[in-house]
């Protein structure tokens, strides 16, 4: 026997709500957008008792409204009152909703508009600390690019690649609990050069990372990174501005869905195009978030683990260090010197480590959280028990 429940839809035309009996089965429209059978559980285990709630997750953030893809439809939703869902009802944890999350929405009436009640606790979250003028260096201001991605393309522009930026955006992709990708673009402008050779350059410069060379305009090498791309997984495009992520998108979606621009005469490069982070489906029933270039690349703190995975091999030469207490400079039985005399690991990726270990470092030692921050959510958690309360007594 099917369980069922029943849902308010808005129609925009009329501003008026009626009620649809649907069964929990009736999650078709929402497979497109990457759901998973454990999603899926979560869903049905809080409808269960709240039957007003619908599910959907989030295809758009643009700074005012929030889309969502819902199996009823895609509509704009508030996130005012926006919580992670918990199996504590006395627990309240505000949460910012972002481009992936899985969501319930609460239907409004003539006078509320659609919100956003509860946030699935999230498999992966895409974050970084972008570097603000006129901020106390290592203080941290935190952008959050999506949530609940598998994996993450990384892309850079083969005749434009910037090896300390990917060190960076590995590390950032490894903090979020997804999997980096590498993707060299524009494989096709630089003709002369052995792209098999320029690939296993990368590949030692990324142990353990895959790495995949195409051209978004003639469509080379775009099969292979369909198989990241399956029913119910997630994968995100991270890069600079101008390094065709968004004519990759199209390819990998097979149609032009995201505008592009010609590249510059001047330097080759591509033009700022994508404004927003976006959730986009695939035929293959995966998912493609697509997100506006960025120009730096902050590591977020505490997560040196993942320095430890985008530099597995200085950790293992670490291990063989004489001295627990190593500094690697010129003690005796470094490992890490010997290494880089011999030639057996580059000296420059080994400054990189550093750089980006004190990185971390420093926002540690600054880690002054914002009163008005900590203020702002003090009143949100509030605004969210007083809604809680008004409800109850209804």
């Amino acid at each position: 026997m099917q369980s069922s429940i029943s849902l308010r839809f808005f129609f925009t035309s009329e501003r008026n709500f009626i009620t649809i009996h649907i069964s929990y089965d009736s999650f078709t429209n929402l497979l497109q957008y990457g759901l998973t059978e454990s999603v899926k559980a979560d869903f049905i285990k809080i409808c269960t008792s709240d039957s007003e709630l619908r599910p959907g997750r989030v295809a758009r953030v643009d700074g005012i409204s929030t889309y969502v893809h819902a199996d009823t439809g895609d509509f704009r939703a508030g996130s005012t009152f926006a919580q992670i869902a918990s199996d504590d009802e006395s627990e309240v944890e505000p949460i910012e909703p972002t481009v992936g999350d899985w969501v319930l929405v609460r239907p409004g009436d003539n006078q509320d508009s659609d919100e956003i009640e509860f946030v699935l606790p999230r498999t992966s979250l895409l974050i970084r600390n972008r570097s603000v003028r006129g901020r106390s260096k290592g203080k941290a201001d935190e952008q959050i690019l999506a949530a609940n991605v598998n994996t993450v393309f990384i892309v850079q522009a083969a005749n434009n690649f910037n090896v300390s930026r990917l060190e960076r955006e590995i590390a950032l992709v490894w903090s979020s609990g997804a999997v980096p990708v590498i993707v060299v673009s524009k494989i096709d402008l630089i003709q002369d050069v052995d792209s098999l050779r320029f690939v296993r350059r990368l590949e030692l410069a990324a142990p353990g990372v895959g790495v995949f060379a195409v051209s978004g305009l003639t469509g080379i090498g775009i099969a292979p990174l369909h198989r990241f791309i399956t029913a119910g997984e997630t994968v995100a495009l991270v890069g600079a501005s101008g390094v065709g992520k968004s004519t990759l998108a199209n390819q990998l979606i097979g149609e032009k869905v995201m505008d592009t621009d010609d590249i510059r005469k001047s330097d080759t490069r591509g033009r700022h195009t994508t404004v927003t982070r976006q959730l986009l489906p695939l035929s293959g029933g995966g998912v493609l978030i697509d997100t506006p270039g960025i120009r730096t690349v902050g590591l977020v703190q505490g997560r040196e683990d993942a320095l430890a995975k985008t530099f597995s091999e200085i950790e293992e030469y670490k291990g063989g260090c004489k001295f627990r207490d190593c500094a690697h400079e010129d003690e005796p039985g470094c490992a890490i010197t010997e290494a880089i005399a011999n030639g057996r690991l580059l000296g420059s990726r080994f400054e990189s480590y550093k750089r980006l270990l004190q990185e971390l470092e420093d926002q540690q030692a600054n880690n002054d959280r914002d009163t008005k921050t900590d203020k702002n959510m003090q009143n949100r958690i509030k605004a969210i028990m007083v809604r809680q309360q008004f409800r109850s007594d209804k």
